[in-house]
C-alpha cells in the first residue's frame, strides 16, 4: 500500500494556504505524476514479488515538496518583501569610509569583524592586513601597533584596521588617514567574562574539573588562579595558546583592549579621566546586548545603508554555565575588573541616552532594519538564485540582497583575510 497519497495530500494543502497558483500546479503535477507512476509500480512489485523501498521515495518526494515550498517562500519575498513607505533618505551626512574598530575580546567583535570585512570588500578599500598568513589576525596585540607588523598600503593609503591590536591613538595617526573615526563594542563584563573563561581553556589551565562548578571554584581564589594563568609556567604555555605571559583574560580583558594600563586597576581617577577619553575619542561605543540597536546607531554616525549593517552572528557557543547569573559570583567579579564594569556602565548609559534622542524615528528605523536582517537571513540560508530587493526608504537607500552578498555575508575572519583580502593584496584576486 502506497504512502504517497498522503504525504501529497498533506504538503499540498499546507502550499495551497496563500501560495500563488504556479507553485500550487506545480507541486499537483509532481505529485499526481508520482501517484501514476507508483499505481505503476506498485503492480510490478505485486507481479514480481519485490519489496519497494518505499521510505527512501518517500523522502526523495519530501525533499522536492520542500523546494517547491522554499520557491514559494522566496516568491512571496520577491513580491512584496516588506511593508515599508517607499521614499528615499535625504541625506545631510557624507559616508565614512575610514575607520578603525577596536576588538574586544569575547565581546561580538567577531560579527562586526565580518560586516566591516564585508564593507570594504564591496567597496575595494584598503585594510591594514597582518603580514602572516591565514593563522595571523593580529596587528601587535596585545601591544600597540607597529610599522614591521603590517602590510604597506598598495595604494599609498589605508582605509580599514579591524584586526585584533590595542588601542593607540599617536600609533594608529600616523598609519590611518587624518578624517580616520574609531568604534568599538564592549558587552557586560560578566558575560564577557564567562565567554573568556571557556574559550581560553581555564577550567583545563587551572585543574579545575569541568563537571564541578567551575565558576564558584575560581571565585574562591580568583587572584591566585589568575597569577597562574598568566605566568610563564611551561605546562599553562603549552594549553594557553595566542595569549602571552602577563594578560589577564578574566580581569579588565575589554580595558586592556582599549589601551588601559594594567598598573591603573585600582586608580579611580585615572579611569574616570580614560572614560572620558574613550568617549571623546570614539565616534560610537557599541553595546552587544542591544546589538541591533547599536547597529542602527553606527549606522547614523557613518552615514551608511541598511545593507552596510546586515550581519551573520560568528562565535556562538554554548557551555554549560552560559546562563549562570549568580549574584555573589558576579558580585566578586566586580571586585577584580573594575574598569571593565565601569566602562560599561558609562556607555551603555551614553547608548540609552542616543536611542531616547532617536524618538519615534529610531523605533520605526530599527524595526525595518529588522524586517530586512529576518528576510535577508531566511534568503542567505535557501537555495534561491533570485535577487531580493528592498525598496528605499527615508532611513537607507534600496537594499539589494544577491548570492554573491550571502557568499560574503556569513564569512569569518580567517576565510576574508586568507581567501579574499590577503590574496587581492598578493595579485591573486581582482
Amino acid at each position: 500500500m502506497s504512502r504517497r497519497p498522503a504525504v501529497c495530500g498533506f504538503r499540498l494543502l499546507l502550499l495551497g494556504l496563500g501560495t500563488s497558483v504556479t507553485i500550487t500546479c506545480l507541486a499537483l503535477t509532481y505529485c499526481v505524476g508520482h501517484l501514476d507512476r507508483q499505481t505503476t509500480e506498485d503492480q510490478n512489485v505485486a507481479e514480481k514479488g519485490q519489496v519497494d523501498d518505499e521510505e527512501s521515495k518517500i523522502r526523495q518526494l519530501n525533499v522536492k515538496i520542500q523546494e517547491l515550498e522554499e520557491q514559494l517562500s522566496m516568491e512571496k519575498l520577491r513580491a512584496c518583501p516588506l511593508d515599508l513607505p517607499q521614499t528615499r533618505p535625504v541625506r545631510t551626512c557624507a559616508e565614512k569610509t575610514n575607520f578603525v574598530f577596536i576588538k574586544t575580546h569575547k565581546s561580538g567583535s567577531e560579527t562586526m569583524t565580518s560586516l566591516f570585512h564585508r564593507y570594504g570588500d564591496e567597496r575595494m578599500l584598503e585594510f591594514v592586513l597582518p603580514r602572516g598568513d591565514i593563522n595571523d589576525w593580529y596587528l601587535g596585540w596585545p601591544s600597540p601597533i607597529t610599522k614591521d607588523i603590517y602590510r604597506p598600503a598598495k595604494s599609498g593609503t589605508f582605509n580599514i584596521m579591524c584586526e585584533h591590536t590595542v588601542f593607540n591613538k599617536p600609533a594608529m595617526s600616523k598609519i590611518m588617514p587624518k578624517d580616520t573615526v574609531y568604534v568599538t563594542i564592549l558587552r557586560e563584563p560578566f558575560e564577557q567574562f564567562k565567554s573568556s573563561f571557556k574559550y581560553h581553556l581555564l577550567p583545563k589551565i587551572l585543574g579545575i574539573p569541568e563537571n564541578s562548578d567551575v565558576l564558584q571554584e575560581f571565585f574562591r581564589q580568583p587572584e591566585t588562579y589568575d597569577d597562574i594563568y598568566t605566568s610563564g609556567a611551561e605546562e599553562v604555555r603549552k594549553v594557553r595558546t595566542g595569549i602571552p605571559d602577563g594578560i589577564s583574560v578574566t580581569r579588565n580583558f575589554m580595558a586592556h583592549d582599549l589601551g588601559y594600563p594594567r598598573e591603573q586597576w585600582e586608580n579611580s581617577t585615572y579611569m574616570e579621566e580614560f572614560i572620558k577619553y574613550i568617549e571623546e575619542e570614539f565616534i560610537f561605543v557599541m553595546i552587544l546586548e542591544h546589538f541591533e540597536e547599536s547597529l542602527v546607531l553606527l549606522k547614523r554616525a557613518m552615514c551608511w545603508e541598511f545593507q552596510d549593517i546586515v550581519y551573520y552572528p560568528s562565535n556562538v557557543a554554548v557551555y554549560p554555565y552560559k546562563m549562570d547569573r549568580r549574584q555573589n559570583l558576579i558580585d566578586a567579579h566586580k571586585k577584580i575588573s573594575k574598569v571593565d564594569y565601569a566602562l560599561y556602565q558609562y556607555f551603555n548609559k551614553t547608548l540609552w541616552e542616543r536611542i531616547e534622542e532617536g524618538g519615534q524615528d529610531f523605533k520605526e528605523e530599527l524595526e525595518a532594519f529588522r524586517k530586512i536582517q529576518r528576510v535577508t537571513t531566511r534568503y542567505c540560508d535557501s537555495k534561491s538564485t533570485t535577487p531580493l530587493s528592498f525598496p528605499s526608504t527615508k532611513w537607507s537607500m534600496e537594499v539589494r540582497i544577491t548570492r554573491h552578498f550571502c557568499s560574503r555575508y556569513g564569512m569569518d575572519t580567517g576565510r576574508y583575510l586568507d581567501h579574499v583580502l590577503k590574496k587581492r593584496y598578493d595579485g591573486l584576486l581582482t
